[in-house]
């Protein structure tokens, strides 16, 4: 029951990472996407991940939770 619960937990937590990811980058895309739309959409899925994976969670969670 716990191991299902930890995985839950583990997707939860991604999910939130890949919302915020989006939520950052939504400004900087949006811009772009009005000025020339080419692969805009894309670029910001794979950018949006890639925040997801390698920003510092842990030094932002301890900065706003704390």
């Amino acid at each position: 029951m716990d191991e299902k619960q930890d995985q839950t937990s583990k997707l939860i937590e991604w999910g939130v990472k890949l919302a915020l990811s989006f939520a950052v980058l939504f400004p900087v895309y949006a811009i772009l996407y009005m000025t020339f739309p080419a692969s805009i959409v894309a670029f910001y899925l794979i950018s949006a991940v890639l925040v997801a994976i390698f920003a510092p969670w842990e030094d932002l969670k301890d900065k706003f939770l704390s």
